[in-house]
């Protein structure tokens, strides 16, 4: 299973204390790892399995401990899974939600979520090149190339 996958089937299942995301949520977690590992290619994720760049938090639900110390002098948390940082963002963002900073609803596009989030404290970086990271990886549904291949082997075995 690939990475983008196993992303997807978190955001889609919730974490130990929240449902699932709805809409594009899953596809813009997946976007959002993305850009924060550069691809999967950081050592926050290929060591800490990091995939949003969240900072270290003592007694955080999800962290295992602390991980490499990043850009901004802060250690990054380090992970059990990729899952558990998945569990750890989607927490987050219903935290935010419950404390009115937006809702769910309001988030369809890549320039949506990253407006919302940079409002909540999740990213210093400028707005323009947020957005343009989340863009750069974003599918609205990322499974759906797999789901045609099917669609259309199923179809010629059929016949």
């Amino acid at each position: 299973m690939t990475m983008e996958q196993r992303i997807i089937n978190q955001a889609r299942k919730g974490s130990d204390v929240n449902p699932g995301l709805p809409g594009n949520l899953p596809a813009l977690l997946v976007a959002q790892a993305k850009h924060e590992t550069g691809n999967f290619t950081s050592n926050a994720f290929k060591r800490h399995n990091n995939l949003f760049g969240y900072s270290y938090v003592p007694g955080g639900r999800y962290q295992i401990g602390a991980g490499l110390v990043a850009d901004n002098g802060q250690p990054v948390a380090h992970y059990a899974s990729p899952e558990d940082s998945v569990r750890e963002i989607i927490d987050w963002l219903y935290r935010r939600v419950k404390e009115g900073k937006f809702t769910f609803s309001q988030i369809q596009t890549p320039d949506d979520y990253a407006q919302h989030i940079r409002r909540a404290g999740y990213y210093t970086d400028t707005f323009a090149n947020y957005s343009a990271g989340l863009k750069r990886f974003f599918t609205k549904n990322p499974a759906f190339p797999i789901v045609g291949i099917l669609l259309v082997l199923s179809l010629w075995l059929i016949r």
